[in-house]
C-alpha cells in the first residue's frame, strides 16, 4: 500500500485514503487533489474514472 506507481481498481469506501494507491490523504477534498498533482499514476486513474462518469451523465460531470 502507498505505492503510487500503478493505480489499482478498488471500491472507495474511505475518503481519507486515495482509491488508486491507498495512500493516506491530508484531507478528502483539497488533499486528494494535491495528491493527484504529485502522483501521475493516481491522476491517470482519476482521469479515466472521471471520463467514465462523464460518459454516464447527460451534460457531463462538472466535478
Amino acid at each position: 500500500m502507498g505505492d503510487t506507481g500503478t493505480p489499482v481498481p478498488t471500491t472507495w469506501n474511505n475518503p481519507n485514503v486515495c482509491p488508486f494507491c491507498e495512500m493516506q490523504l491530508d484531507s478528502p477534498g483539497a488533499g486528494f487533489m494535491d495528491h493527484l498533482k504529485s502522483n501521475p499514476a493516481c491522476e491517470s486513474g482519476f482521469d479515466q474514472w472521471r471520463g467514465n462518469v462523464d460518459n454516464d451523465i447527460r451534460g457531463g460531470w462538472s466535478g
